[in-house]
């Protein structure tokens, strides 16, 4: 993973943090200094005395001020950051008593100002080395990322209610990965209000700064300070904007302006280029392995899968990005030999091996997290959190991810990853690319279930349950399959369809058939429910047929009174075919119906010949998100969806005797 640098917002301003995180290390003194701000920072001073309702709180905690400058010079860059904030009631008081300030140390310096606490007319200061504790806190181990930073926590001791609290750091230093050039991002609002937000940048006049501004039309007060060009912006009595979690990841209604040295995405191209420039001699193992693959696979869609898959299996993913490693990939031979890597790491060891087998192939950057949501965004590495390999073959582009799970099948069945927008890092690129879905990429589903009631009325159904799953489907199923025992996926599996059949018994575990070359996987569930058919008041029996695999997608959302958009999961094709063996030659009305929204289409439709009931059940998505304004008639043709699943049969009692 590429250690992000700036673009990425919680939403909710955090002052104090939990230290229940795993620390790793707990540094020696003096990894920080106590300095005077700095003589080119504006003294922004916040008003005490501004009323604060309780509107204007998060967490028991009002912001009175959030100051950040940035001065940019040659090579260097300093980030000062100024916040202040009052504490309301004990629920703030329990949570803003520690300041957390996090740095890289490889490249930043922290310097520290201020920390103090206002009670009515007393200053209290607080910044004493007794209570500044530095601590390596690898806070992405778990996603098995090393970034080598550190946290400064300011134990605050006395804090009451009513205390104002302040402080002020600078950090200085820039990654030398970018070669001397800068970005970063203001932001201008959060999920809580505040009441002075300031921000300023300050640079040389030569420097051609580009500018972006993000769902705002506030522009900066440009004015010469000192030789220097300055650029500012004051906003006050912001209020707070909260999205919802289940909103598309691409979206982001909060305003900011990013601002780069990088003029465009050429120019991203230009300086990521050299950093995935594959060695003009290999390794004798990976010169054994690309004469393996000549000698084993003869055409260029096999070699390419060999490849890949050859990476996936042998390096494990494990990330050690400090400093420069941030963005700069380690070299191929250290990556085999010590046999783990990041997504640069292995991305640059399957060029290689690419390159070798006269594949065009190129490293291509994207984001994980905001996806297409890149697009129209100001040029800068800055925009991307990881890196795939796009590879060009019969006219085609395949976009894949050597940090995968081993993927089986040819070329065309191996799921590709799918991130919206990628910049290819190849000569004269300068644009995004727009990242295609194939056939691959949907999330396939072909179901047969079988409901057999011939036994008679009263007795047991059989219910057995066949799955096809293709592509990105079954590489899922082959990663839960990797995690899981064979009994905790059992348990899962029949939980599944006890929401739907609560009298359900496993009759003999699941089987599972592999079909690699093609990436298919079948599974097969054997089970028998004891209550399908049910006594009713009026004297019938009654049993209904439930389809699960499809109602999972036409379930009402949570929120449905909503001013953003509503994500979905995209693109799904799930097809659910139902046989229901009954005990006598009943006759049913056949027939099909539709329902088609902007987002999904849905068909279902029931057939019968003598003794059996058909039903097929088709839904398909086609956009990964609902707009507000559509939220309406969503819910109302899921809703007329949903009534037309399933199958209820009726008989009566007295035909039983």
């Amino acid at each position: 993973m590429l250690k992000i640098m700036h673009w990425v917002r919680s939403g909710i301003l955090a002052v104090g943090v939990c230290l229940c995180g795993c620390v790793v290390y707990a540094a020696a003194p003096l990894e920080y200094k106590i300095e005077k701000p700095p003589i080119w920072v504006t003294s922004v001073v916040p008003d005490l005395a501004a009323a604060l309702p309780a509107e204007k709180q998060n967490g028991g905690v009002s912001y009175l001020l959030v100051d950040r400058q940035v001065l940019v010079k040659g090579d260097s860059k300093l980030s000062y950051h100024h916040m202040v904030f009052k504490i309301q009631n004990e629920s703030g008081l329990e949570n803003s008593s520690n300041i957390e300030i996090r740095f890289d140390p490889s490249y930043q310096t922290l310097l520290l100002h201020t920390v103090s606490i206002r009670r009515g007319d007393q200053l209290i200061p607080k910044l004493l080395p007794a209570a500044i504790k530095v601590l390596q806190r690898e806070t992405s181990l778990e996603q098995l990322v090393f970034n080598g930073s550190k946290t400064a926590n300011l134990f605050l001791d006395d804090v009451r209610v009513g205390d104002v609290v302040e402080y002020a750091y600078t950090l200085r230093g820039s990654n030398p990965v970018f070669g001397g050039r800068h970005y970063s991002q203001f932001d201008f609002q959060w999920g809580t209000p505040v009441q002075h937000v300031y921000a300023r940048l300050l640079a040389e006049p030569d420097r051609k700064i580009a500018f972006k501004l993000v769902n705002t039309q506030q522009a900066a007060e440009v004015h010469t300070v000192a030789g220097m060009q300055e650029y500012a912006w004051d906003l006050k009595d912001v209020s707070a904007l909260r999205s919802r979690d289940d909103a598309p990841a691409w979206y982001d209604p909060y305003p900011s302006v990013q601002w780069s040295d990088f003029s465009d995405w050429g120019a991203v191209v230009q300086w990521g280029i050299p950093l995935y420039k594959t060695p003009s001699r290999l390794s004798s193992e990976l010169a054994a392995e690309v004469d393996r693959i000549k000698l084993q696979f003869a055409s260029s869609e096999d070699r390419v899968v060999e490849a890949l898959r050859y990476v996936q299996k042998t390096v494990r993913y494990l990330g050690v990005e400090v400093g420069p490693g941030s963005h700069a990939p380690t070299p191929p031979d250290v990556v085999l030999s010590r046999r783990f890597g990041d997504c640069k790491d292995k991305t640059l060891l399957t060029l290689t091996l690419l390159k070798a087998l006269e594949v065009d192939a190129s490293a291509a950057l994207v984001n994980s997290r905001a996806k297409k949501g890149i697009f129209g965004w100001q040029a800068s590495p800055g925009a991307f959190d990881h890196v795939i390999v796009r590879v060009k073959l019969g006219g085609e582009s395949y976009w894949l991810d050597p940090t995968l799970q081993p993927q089986m099948g040819r070329l065309g069945d191996i799921s590709q990853a799918n991130f919206g927008y990628s910049l290819v890092l190849e000569p004269g690129q300068t644009e995004l690319s727009e990242m295609r879905l194939g056939q691959a990429m949907m999330y396939t589903r072909k179901v047969l279930t079988v409901l057999d009631s011939r036994g008679g009325w009263l007795k047991p159904v059989s219910l057995t349950v066949t799955t096809l799953l293709e592509g990105v489907s079954a590489e899922r199923m082959r990663a839960t399959l990797a995690k899981e025992s064979p009994e905790d996926l059992q348990k899962k599996l029949v939980n599944y369809f006890a929401r739907y059949y609560p009298g359900i018994a496993v009759v003999r575990p699941y089987e599972m058939s592999d079909n690699k070359a093609n990436n298919q996987i079948t599974l097969t569930e054997y089970y028998e429910v004891s209550d399908l058919w049910k006594s009713t008041k009026d004297d019938r029996m009654e049993a209904y047929a439930a389809i699960p695999d499809v109602n999972d997608f036409l379930r009402a959302p949570q929120n449905t009174v909503r001013s953003e958009p509503m994500g979905l999961f995209h693109p799904v094709d799930v097809r659910q075919t139902t046989y229901v063996l009954l005990p006598e030659k009943w006759k049913f009305k056949g027939g099909t119906s539709k329902v088609n929204d902007p987002v999904f289409d849905f068909e279902s439709s029931a057939s019968f010949v003598p003794g059996r009931l058909t039903m097929v059940d088709t839904y398909r998505s086609k956009s990964d998100a609902i707009e507000a304004k559509n939220m309406s008639s969503y819910l109302a043709n899921t809703r007329k969806a949903r009534d037309m699943l399933g199958y209820t049969f009726s008989q009566s009692t007295k035909s039983l005797d």
